[in-house]
């Protein structure tokens, strides 16, 4: 399946059955798009991203994605698609 097409001046509440997947230090963290809305109110993915930081360690996580469907945990089924936010660093 192929994604959607994605902006990042979209709301978090316009991909409201998706997930950020954040890889830093900790491993990868999954924030459920409700969740989010929840906590940071309804922003854009551009001010989202920009205020993202590893609990850990304080940076930025990268990569971070936006994806649908189950993650490869525990031998489970890919995601049905994701869509790369933020690039890993060079």
């Amino acid at each position: 399946m192929h994604p959607p097409e994605f902006r990042r001046d979209q709301h978090l509440s316009d991909w409201p059955a998706c997930h950020l997947e954040l890889r830093c230090c900790k491993g990868v963290t999954l924030y459920p798009m409700r969740l989010l809305t929840i906590n940071w109110g309804d922003r854009t993915f551009e001010e989202v991203l920009t205020r993202l930081r590893c609990k850990r360690c304080g940076a930025k996580p990268a990569p971070v994605y936006l994806r649908a469907g189950h993650r490869e945990h525990c031998w489970g089924a890919p995601p049905d698609w994701a869509i790369e936010l933020v690039p890993v660093p060079r």
